[in-house]
C-alpha cells in the first residue's frame, strides 16, 4: 500500500531585497526665467526601502516637485499611489507613505545598522537605469568624510564612499551590511570612476528623530564664517598660546545661532571640550571631520558650548542652535515655485541661486558680473543683507511703455519711489501706493535709474500680461 505525503514548501526567510521598492515620480518644477510658467511633467525612477512604522525611506531628490508618486513593491508589477510624508532637502532624505492603508504590513522592514568600518564590504540594492528587477552590486567602503550634498548644492554633511556601482535609479536604495541598512545611496562622482556615495546612518537617524513629531525643523547652523589658522605667523599675531589650536571667526551672520554670542575675531579652540585643529577639523574616532559636522548631530533648540579665546581670555560660550534661514536662498529650490511680480512689462524676482541659474549651469562664469557680485560678494561686505530678500529686475517684456528704458536687465533693486526694498512685497507696495507721475527704480549698480510713466504703465498693464501669456501679475 502506497501512502502519498504532501510536501510543504519551505518559507523563505525575509532578506533585505524584500524591503526594496521602486519609485516613479512624475515631476513638474518652476521656471525662474519665465516665473509664471511650469516645466513639462517628466517621470523619473528611483529606489527606496521600507522601514519601521510603515514608511519608505528614500532620497529627497527622488520625490521632489512631485505631481504624482507611485511605488512598486518587490516582485509586484502593480503601481501603488504614495505621498511624501516628510522631506529634508538639506540632507537629501525623505519619507514616503502609500495611500493604500496596510499596504506595507506584509513587507518586512529593513533595520538601520551602524557606521560601516572603512575597508568593509557593503551591498547596494536598487533599480538603476529604471529596470524592473532589483540590482545588487558589491563594493568596499573606502572613505567616510564630509561631502557636498549635490541635491541642495549648499549643504555639507557626513558621507560614505564606496566602489559599489551607484547609478541613476539607485538613488534612495539601501546600502546593506550584515542584513541592515548602513546607508542610503544618493550620488556618484562625475569625475571619478567607480566611486559612489551613500548617506550614512548618523545622518539617517538624525533625520528620523527630527521628523518624528511630524515636522522637519532642519539642520541647525552656527551662522559664522571662520578662517583656518595653519599659518604659524598668523597664530602668533593672534596671540594664540603655544600648544593651543583653533580657527578665527571672521563673520557672525545676523539671524544666525551665534549672533550675540560670538564676536568677529574670536578664536574658537574647542567644541564641547573637543580641540579644534588649525584647519578647522576635530578628531572623530579614527578620522577627522570639519568641526561644523558636530553641529549636524544636534537638533534645533539644543545648546552647544564653544571654548573661545577673546582678548587673551578663555571663555565658555553657550550657543542656542537655530536654523539659518538665508541659506535657503543659496540652495537649489525644490517643492516651491518662484516668487515674482510683473509690472509695466518689467519682471521682478527674488535674488537666489535659481535666479543665477537662469544664466545656465555654468552661471558662476556666465552670469552678469554686477549681479554675480550682488549674489556672492556683497553679503560678505554687508552681512545685514542676508536677513532680507534682495529683489532683481531680471528682464522686461518689450512694450512701448518700457522700450526706451536705459537699464532693464539683471539689476538688483535698492529703492522704488524713494522706499527701500527689503522684499518683493515692499516693491509691490511702493508701486501700488505711488500717486506721482513717475515710477523711479533705483538700482544698486552704479546708482543707475529706471523710470516709467505711471499712468502709461498702469494703462498698459493688462495688455502686456495678455500679450505675453502671463496669467497673473504676481506669485508671492
Amino acid at each position: 500500500m502506497l501512502v502519498l505525503l504532501a510536501l510543504s514548501t519551505p518559507v523563505r526567510a525575509a532578506e533585505p531585497v524584500d524591503s526594496v521598492v521602486r519609485i516613479v515620480n512624475y515631476q513638474q518644477s518652476g521656471d525662474w526665467f519665465t516665473p509664471w510658467d511650469l516645466s513639462h511633467v517628466q517621470p523619473s525612477v528611483a529606489s527606496g526601502f521600507v522601514i519601521e512604522g510603515g514608511r519608505v525611506l528614500t532620497n529627497a531628490h527622488a520625490v521632489s516637485d512631485s505631481r504624482l508618486l507611485a511605488i512598486f513593491l518587490h516582485n509586484d508589477p502593480e503601481p501603488h499611489v504614495a505621498t511624501v510624508f516628510q522631506v529634508a532637502h538639506d540632507c537629501d532624505l525623505a519619507l514616503v507613505v502609500p495611500s493604500e492603508p496596510g499596504l506595507l504590513d506584509r513587507v518586512p522592514a529593513l533595520g538601520i545598522g551602524g557606521l560601516p568600518r572603512i575597508g568593509s564590504t557593503v551591498e547596494t540594492l536598487g533599480y538603476p537605469a529604471g529596470g524592473s528587477q532589483v540590482s545588487s552590486t558589491i563594493g568596499v567602503v573606502s572613505r567616510i568624510e564630509g561631502q557636498q550634498y549635490v541635491h541642495s548644492g549648499a549643504d555639507q554633511h557626513l558621507a560614505g564612499q564606496t566602489d559599489a556601482a551607484i547609478n541613476p535609479g539607485n538613488s534612495g536604495g539601501p546600502v546593506v551590511q550584515d542584513g541592515k541598512a548602513v546607508g542610503v545611496a544618493f550620488q556618484a562622482a562625475a569625475d571619478l570612476e567607480a566611486v559612489g556615495y551613500f548617506i550614512p546612518t548618523e545622518v539617517i537617524t538624525r533625520f528620523l528623530v527630527d521628523a518624528a513629531d511630524g515636522h522637519y525643523d532642519g539642520y541647525p547652523d552656527l551662522g559664522i564664517q571662520v578662517a583656518a589658522l595653519e599659518n604659524e605667523a598668523e597664530r602668533r599675531r593672534e596671540g594664540m598660546p603655544a600648544g593651543v589650536t583653533g580657527v578665527r571667526v571672521e563673520i557672525v551672520w545676523p539671524s544666525g545661532s551665534a549672533y550675540g554670542h560670538l564676536q568677529d575675531g574670536d578664536l574658537v579652540v574647542a567644541f564641547e571640550g573637543r580641540p579644534i585643529a588649525n584647519n578647522g577639523s576635530v578628531l572623530d574616532g579614527t578620522y577627522r571631520i570639519p568641526f561644523g559636522l558636530l553641529v549636524d548631530r544636534r537638533q534645533v533648540g539644543e545648546t552647544v558650548t564653544l571654548q573661545v579665546l577673546r582678548g587673551g581670555k578663555r571663555l565658555d560660550v553657550q550657543v542656542p542652535l537655530m536654523t539659518f534661514a538665508p541659506s535657503a536662498f543659496r540652495s537649489n529650490a525644490f517643492d516651491r515655485l518662484p516668487r515674482y511680480y510683473v509690472y509695466g512689462g518689467l519682471v521682478f524676482v527674488a535674488l537666489e541661486l535659481e535666479t543665477m541659474k537662469t544664466f545656465g549651469n555654468e552661471w558662476y562664469a556666465r552670469a552678469d558680473r554686477a549681479l554675480l557680485h550682488e549674489f556672492l560678494f556683497r553679503p560678505l561686505e554687508e552681512p545685514a543683507l542676508l536677513a532680507q530678500e534682495r529683489v532683481v529686475l531680471l528682464r522686461r517684456l518689450d512694450h512701448p511703455v518700457n522700450a526706451a528704458m536705459a537699464w532693464f536687465r539683471n539689476l538688483a533693486v535698492e529703492r522704488v519711489n524713494g522706499k527701500p526694498i527689503l522684499k518683493l512685497e515692499d516693491l509691490i507696495a511702493a508701486i501700488e501706493s505711488n500717486q506721482g507721475p513717475f515710477h523711479v527704480i533705483e538700482f544698486s549698480n552704479l546708482h543707475r535709474l529706471g523710470v516709467l510713466d505711471r499712468a502709461a504703465a498702469d494703462a498698459a498693464q493688462l495688455e502686456i500680461l495678455e500679450q505675453y501669456g502671463v496669467p497673473k501679475d504676481r506669485r508671492l
